[in-house]
């Protein structure tokens, strides 16, 4: 196969990895094969409108990811919860797609039906990856190999670290760079009160 990139990374947009999992995460449900330059010069307006949407946009630039300021862990996952629903409205406001976010679990990963959704998680440190760690980092599950146990993950970090690395799942027609271990998701590698499922519908 010809290396053409279709998983969206930092710097088709700009270095915002909760931002690009969201997109990645609607490219993944919408559009799995189109070239990521393309999905990028098409979303380029709802990008400006999610990226005007954000909060604490300069810690994202200034490599603090998604601090938003807020000293609660509960008040925190309902803001970026709320932003995460945000984003998505903003991304199907023209369209008869309609995105419900939900809050999920890691059990629930190990059954979820990745046809019809995608699973967009913050993960921690010490998360392992196919090619190492990625440090902090959101992430997006597009789908999961039942046979070999591992997570197909659409993260925005990897063309960056490990070079172009990029596969097509067989089941759903989506393209991930880079593989989790199921088992390797846990309350210590997984912020677990940020994972959300993503799921797109007809209104």
């Amino acid at each position: 196969m010809s290396q053409i990139q279709r998983v969206l990374a930092q710097g088709n947009f700009d270095g915002l990895c909760l931002i690009y999992s969201l997109f990645n995460a609607f490219k993944a449900l919408k559009r799995p094969k189109e070239q990521a330059a393309k999905f990028a010069r098409d979303h380029r307006d709802q990008w400006i409108v999610v990226i005007g949407n954000t909060p604490s946009l300069h810690n994202f630039v200034l490599g603090s990811g998604s601090v938003f300021g807020i000293q609660s862990d509960e008040m925190d996952v309902k803001v970026k919860r709320a932003f995460i629903a945000t984003s998505f409205d903003v991304m199907t406001e023209e369209s008869n797609d309609s995105c419900t976010v939900t809050a999920t679990d890691i059990q629930s990963l190990v059954t979820m039906d990745f046809t019809k959704s995608v699973a967009v998680l913050c993960v921690k440190k010490r998360a392992k990856f196919e090619n190492g760690g990625m440090g902090e980092h959101w992430i997006t599950i597009v789908g999961r190999d039942d046979e070999l146990g591992k997570y197909l993950v659409a993260c925005s970090n990897t063309l960056l670290h490990y070079g172009f690395t990029e596969r097509q799942d067989e089941q759903t027609g989506r393209f991930y760079n880079t593989t989790i271990d199921v088992a390797g998701i846990t309350k210590a590698t997984v912020y677990s009160d940020y994972i959300n499922q993503v799921h797109v519908s007809k209104r």
